[in-house]
């Protein structure tokens, strides 16, 4: 049952429903989910203005436009990388561009999308279940 939690600087609600159906596909796609997994999986958009500061620190620090957690049971390192490229290219659409970027690309230099979003997975304690699967050892107690 995945988490996802995206904090932007603000997005629009159709660019939220295209950017969650994305993020769900590239989800179960990457760490080769099965299909049932879609209807159990959270995606949360929290914009910069609800949460300015977080742990003292900047939730959106410089020229950063997104940042997405991911929270998920056993992520695996290959799995990390192929969402991160994945998702970095669906979120370099809604991203608007600097104006260095701007410059760079009329010179026909391309960068990488992936250095204006920030990434971090966490493991999905075991504690926490699907509250839809019953434990057959605690309902036999």
């Amino acid at each position: 049952m995945p988490y996802l939690r995206v904090y932007s600087r603000g997005l629009t609600i159709e660019q939220k429903r295209i950017i969650a159906k994305k993020l769900m596909e590239i989800t179960l796609r990457t760490f080769q989910l099965p299909p049932e997994q879609r209807n159990r999986m959270t995606v949360q958009f929290v914009t910069e203005s609800q949460v300015d500061r977080l742990d003292g620190h900047a939730v959106l620090p410089g020229n950063v436009d997104f940042k997405l957690e991911v929270i998920l049971h056993h992520p695996t390192e290959s799995g990390k990388r192929a969402f991160r490229e994945e998702a970095a290219s669906t979120f370099a659409e809604f991203a608007p561009p600097t104006h260095w970027e701007l410059i760079t690309r009329m010179m026909g230099i391309h960068s990488a999308s992936d250095e204006r979003v920030i990434f971090q997975f966490s493991e999905l304690s075991p504690a926490v279940s699907d509250p839809f699967v019953l434990d057959h050892d605690r309902s036999a107690a």
